[in-house]
């Protein structure tokens, strides 16, 4: 015996415990990990575009409130009069109310740098600098760009030299970067053509005020849409101008241009840029963060989650090592048994489950010759299975299963019947009493002359050896000869053996095993001919009868299955199976006379049924006085003949059937109520009631719930309880003498299941109705 330490199995049996054991802990503890870091990212993200859209909003408030100022100054009169006039020196009152209407436009909420109005008709400039001609003016180039532009009114960013004359030039982060924008708006307003220009300068400085980043590890940017920096990156984040042009660059590849997320990596970190494009300005505003900082949470989350998957793994590994070693006691029992007292040697040469196998090997084997065993002793049962299928009385269905039962190979082929009949027992030393061992001995000898292979198991049927021939091949010309052959040798062999004479009836061949039935009717009407040709003579069906038609078999077991539909008052089966036989009697009887034949049996069986489960006679009459035969085969077409049956036969069957179980039934629960009302008081169960009415105790139970809609129990413990508040209120007996005369066992039962039903203890009961 091996030691329990030192066992290869027990090793292995360790191993994949703790292979199944941790797998699923690595695989978890991952995806929690990733789980958890995906969240993390999509909450800061969300917050990052909270914050973003926050901010943009109020940039963009103040660029609206900066626009409307400038439009309410643009549809003013006095704009539109200074349009239309030469403006000088001499201007000096309208020049005066212009420049106040300019300063109005700049509140010191704003931060407005300075704005410009120009009219290109007359060439004049007004500005916070002054009143100056148009060619004077350090805007003549901008004036002249902007008035070619399609736009009625846009934004644009101001140029740096522009910006570097104003005094405000600045070190940038990226060369990009804009000291400010313009909004350019044409005059006058809703006008074809354009006499004049106003133009606004709002600072980059403002804008860097409205988007003030407070977190160290976030910052915001606005670009405008040619991705010109409008505001200063505070350096926390974008280290360099090469980082800036890399979130550019990044924005302008994203397949979503309007609003996203994307990451690059810069000066070996992840950098993190979400954005979204402006709808009323096409600017873009970016949040700038740091990857790094962002899963700051998410290693130490990792950590954690790698420290409880070693405890766990730990955890594992102490169970895996108990429970292998518990999984292997029985295993080492089993080897035990296994081995019996076999040489120590040889045993420990070999794997505990190799030997177990090869035991059970044996076993197996010897289970196989015991199954063998009962397979020659089944032959009974698959002798009976041949008789139905002779018979007509299988399905289709079941001869599937049958054939896979008896181990057939396959169902497909070609088939014939060969019928043997016994010519006479005159003359010969046998007697009338001796003609079943006869057939007996002729069905072993076909079994020995007849390959396996070469049909199924030959059967007596009343004074007839059957046995049905096969052939793999679908060639009947192939199956005629084998089969004719083996008629031949039978024939001699039973003369050579027994001394006795017989004659073989063959049928024509044919392919579906469910036509079986009519083939055997065909060897059968071939042995009637042998009259014509005397004693010991083989007929095949195709040359005694060429050109004949056998009428099918009757379907029994469709009409089997209808009479059960039938008594189980399942309307819609029962038509079913009707419409069914009639079709298949109409498909399998080519021949009138045969369908009406069929017909008739059907409906002589129905009424006898009828007669036998009913227990009342039926007249064979029909309401009009005609006899059911008669009406029957007056029908034309199937509809006819299908509505008839349920008309006349099928559904005042079933209700008759219906009214005798109804008046049965209720007569069961009225004795089952006599029983419960007069012997409540005794131990009454359903099996003393069933065996009282000699019925089995689950029929009568369903009886009862049907007519009553309660069960046995339930309606017992409810009249109990009925007695109990009448003696209760109307004597002065004690509650455990109702107990007791009740059938409970103790007092205590009895008190909680009436408080369940009543909602009181019976001595509450007792003193509220008393």
């Amino acid at each position: 015996m091996p030691k329990l330490f030192s066992s290869k199995y027990l090793v292995r049996l360790l191993l994949f415990s703790l292979l199944i054991g941790t797998i699923p802990v690595v695989i978890l503890g991952s995806l929690s990990f990733l789980r958890t870091k995906h969240s993390l990212q999509e909450k800061v993200n969300d917050s990052h575009m909270k914050l973003l859209q926050q901010a943009q909003f109020n940039v963009e408030q103040q660029l609206m409130l900066f626009e409307n100022l400038m439009t309410q100054y643009m549809s003013s009169s006095l704009m539109n009069e200074a349009l239309q006039t030469p403006l000088s020196s001499k201007y000096f009152t309208m020049i005066n109310e212009l420049n106040a209407g300019l300063n109005k436009l700049q509140p010191f909420e704003l931060g407005v740098k300075n704005i410009y109005v120009t009219s290109l008709r007359f060439g004049w400039v007004l500005s916070n600098e002054g009143f100056t001609t148009l060619e004077d003016s350090r805007m003549k180039d901008m004036i002249a760009e902007y008035a070619k532009s399609p736009e009625a009114s846009f934004w644009t960013a101001m140029p740096p030299e522009t910006a570097a004359n104003g005094g405000e030039a600045q070190e940038r982060l990226s060369d990009a970067a804009v000291p400010g924008v313009r909004l350019v708006k044409k005059l006058p307003v809703n006008w074809s053509n354009t006499s004049g220009l106003i133009i606004g300068e709002f600072p980059a400085s403002k804008l860097e005020k409205l988007v003030f980043n407070e977190a160290e590890d976030r910052e915001t940017i606005i670009l405008d849409s040619e991705f010109r920096t409008l505001t200063q990156p505070a350096g926390q984040v974008l280290q360099s101008a090469d980082a800036l042009k890399q979130a550019v660059e990044s924005i302008r590849q994203a397949a979503e241009p309007a609003q996203g997320y994307v990451t690059f990596k810069s000066q070996g970190e992840m950098i993190g840029v979400m954005y979204n494009k402006s709808k009323y300005n096409g600017w873009y505003y970016l949040s700038v963060s740091s990857l790094s900082d962002i899963t700051k949470d998410s290693r130490s989350i990792g950590w954690y989650t790698l420290y409880v998957s070693a405890g766990v793994f730990v955890m594992i590994l102490f169970l895996a090592w108990i429970g292998s070693k518990r999984m292997y006691l029985p295993i080492r029992s089993v080897f035990s048994l296994a081995v019996g007292d076999g040489k120590p040697g040889e045993r420990e040469d070999r794997d505990e489950l190799q030997v177990i196998g090869d035991h059970i090997s044996r076993l197996r084997t010897s289970e196989l010759q015991l199954s063998n065993q009962l397979r020659k002793h089944s032959k009974q049962l698959e002798g009976f299975f041949i008789r139905r299928l002779l018979q007509g009385e299988i399905r289709p269905s079941e001869t599937r299963e049958r054939w896979a039962q008896f181990a057939y190979d396959s169902i497909d082929g070609s088939y014939a019947v060969m019928t043997i009949q016994i010519d006479t027992l005159d003359k010969t030393r046998y007697s009338g009493h001796d003609k079943d061992l006869l057939l007996f001995a002729i069905g072993n000898m076909v079994s020995e002359l007849v390959p396996r292979e070469q049909r199924l198991e030959p059967v007596v049927m009343v004074n007839n050896q059957v046995t049905i021939c096969r052939s793999r091949v679908e060639q009947e010309e192939e199956l005629e000869a084998a089969v004719y052959a083996f008629a031949e040798q039978i024939q001699t062999t039973v003369w050579e053996l027994l001394d006795l004479k017989i004659s073989i009836g063959l049928s024509r061949p044919y392919k579906d095993i469910q036509e079986t039935p009519q083939a055997y009717k065909e060897s059968l009407e071939s042995l009637k001919y042998r009259v014509r040709f005397g004693e010991q003579v083989i007929l095949p069906f195709q040359n005694v009868l060429p050109d004949t038609q056998i009428a099918m078999a009757y379907p029994e077991w469709m009409e089997k299955e209808l009479v059960d539909a039938i008594k189980m008052e399942d309307r819609e089966k029962a038509r079913g199976l009707l419409n069914e036989l009639i079709r298949h009697a109409l498909k399998e009887n080519p021949r009138y006379i045969d369908f009406q034949m069929v017909l008739i049996r059907l409906l002589v069986d129905l009424l006898r049924e009828w007669q036998e489960a009913a227990g009342l006679t039926v007249n064979p009459m029909s309401a009009s006085g005609k006899p059911m035969h008669e009406q029957l085969l007056d029908l034309k077409t199937t509809e006819e003949i299908e509505a008839w049956f349920y008309q006349y036969i099928i559904d005042p069957m079933i209700a008759a059937l219906h009214t005798k179980w109804e008046h049965q039934n209720k007569k069961i629960s009225e004795r089952m109520l006599d029983m419960i009302h007069e012997e409540c008081e005794s131990d009454l169960t359903l099996e003393i009631c069933a065996s009282r009415l000699n019925y089995h105790p689950n029929y009568i139970k369903n009886v009862f719930r049907k007519e009553t809609g309660t069960n046995f129990s339930d309606y017992l413990s409810q009249h109990r309880l009925t007695l109990a508040k009448r003696w209760l209120v109307e004597t002065d007996m004690k509650i455990s003498e109702i107990a007791e005369r009740l059938r409970y066992q103790n007092s205590q039962n009895f008190i909680r299941y009436f408080k369940k039903v009543i909602d009181m203890t019976p001595g509450q009961y007792r003193e509220k109705h008393k």
